[in-house]
């Protein structure tokens, strides 16, 4: 192995090289992070309850955030990109077009600010995946012409190396390369990957943003209130159910307006306006309004908990359906933890982080469809002690989805 991973000058430059792009990558991440969080305290800071004018503030925000979204999906097409659209066309093309991962970053920068219900996972990991194609192809070409880059100067190496636009190599699956330098190409890639993520959590870190993940507080579970554990589960599997089912309603009544996605913006700036009103802690992807889940949690009652859960929901899919993409899962996660209190008033006598941790992780499972990697997602939110009930409760959902499956492949 040693032997294998000895490089030569080429091969260490390029390693070098890879560092640098991912490292600006991590840059641009952090970039998008920091401006979505500025604009947002920009724009809704000013909305305090005692402003006289806060109803119509909130009102003039949200119909000029709809007008520029509207306008700029008319200009740039069907922005920003999803990962579900990115990895598509990159599975099928083996490439991506990143010519407009700027406009799409922008778009969703708007849709951010001006209040949706949706998250930044999806804009900004979409974004990555376009600028990993990127860069891979800038590493392509150095590579590839490393010959010709030794004799240029420095400076116009550097022009080369560093122009966004120019000096990229596609690819190509009928170039050849050997077992030894695809073995590499992957390592390399790993670092790459590892590299983006430190300096992006450094920056983070450096400059004191908060986490994304809010604690839910300690639990003391034990053994003999396991018993509530399926119920809880089969509850869980039921709301997702019941979502799945909403979400194609409402998909197949919004249907409409496509081409005048100012208007279709607009009924979404019309959700966003009575949530900021009325409700303002569930604007944006409530990942950070889940720091005050445990204390609200405590306090209401399983109807009102139920209908900030539901309302959450129906809010992420109105701006989901009229323009206003983002990401669902910190929404989902959202609902699924403020569900899970409301199920915890019904059963006061028992641990109540058990049922919050078994009954949001069952419905997020349900309607994200991924459970071993939502599984120990929801770990991050809940006390060590109930990794392990999180984690059984995502491998019996991994296993009902496997029979699901092999029943609808029989029928």
């Amino acid at each position: 192995m040693n032997e294998f991973m000895k490089l030569n000058v080429k091969e260490l430059s390029l390693l070098i090289y890879g560092i640098v792009l991912s490292s600006i990558i991590g840059l641009i991440s952090f970039i998008f992070l920091r401006l979505e969080g500025i604009g947002s305290e920009l724009l809704w800071d000013l909305v305090a309850p005692d402003n006289h004018f806060r109803v119509f503030y909130i009102l003039g925000i949200t119909f000029v955030g709809g007008c520029l979204l509207g306008i700029s999906r008319k200009k740039w097409g069907n922005l920003p990109h999803t990962v579900h659209d990115s990895m598509t066309e990159l599975k099928q093309n083996k490439t991506l077009d990143y010519s407009t991962v700027f406009q799409s970053l922008g778009i969703a920068l708007i849709v951010l600010v001006f209040g949706a219900g949706v998250g930044p996972e999806a804009g900004l990991l979409s974004a990555v995946i376009y600028f990993s194609v990127w860069q891979a192809d800038k590493l392509r070409y150095y590579y590839f012409h490393y010959d010709e880059l030794k004799g240029l100067s420095v400076r116009n190496r550097a022009a080369r190396l560093l122009s966004p636009h120019k000096h990229l190599l596609t690819y190509d699956e009928k170039r050849v390369i050997s077992e030894r330098q695809k073995l590499k190409k992957k390592i390399f890639y790993l670092l790459f990957i590892v590299n983006g993520l430190v300096s992006f959590f450094l920056l983070m870190k450096m400059t004191g943003q908060p986490s994304f993940i809010s604690k839910m507080g300690e639990s003391h579970w034990t053994w003999s209130e396991l018993w509530i554990g399926l119920p809880l589960v089969v509850f869980g599997l039921l709301f997702g159910k019941g979502y799945s089912l909403f979400t194609e309603f409402l998909k197949k009544h919004l249907d409409f307006w496509h081409e005048f996605p100012v208007r279709k913006a607009l009924i979404g700036s019309l959700s966003i306006f009575l949530i900021g009103v009325f409700v303002p802690n569930l604007l944006f992807s409530g990942q950070l309004s889940l720091s005050l889940a445990p204390f609200v949690g405590s306090q209401a009652s399983f109807l009102v908990l139920t209908l900030i859960a539901l309302l959450k929901l129906l809010f992420l899919q109105i701006c989901l359906n009229t323009g206003w993409i983002g990401g669902d899962i910190f929404p989902i996660v959202f609902s699924a933890i403020i569900q899970g209190f409301a199920v915890s008033q019904l059963f006061p006598q028992t641990d109540r982080l058990l049922i919050v941790a078994i009954v949001s992780t069952s419905i997020a499972i349900a309607i994200i469809k991924s459970p071993l990697p939502v599984g120990i997602f929801m770990m991050l939110f809940f006390p060590l002690n109930l990794s392990p009930i999180i984690l059984v409760t995502a491998a019996i959902l991994l296993g009902v989805k496997k029979v699901s499956s092999g029943l609808m492949e029989k029928s």
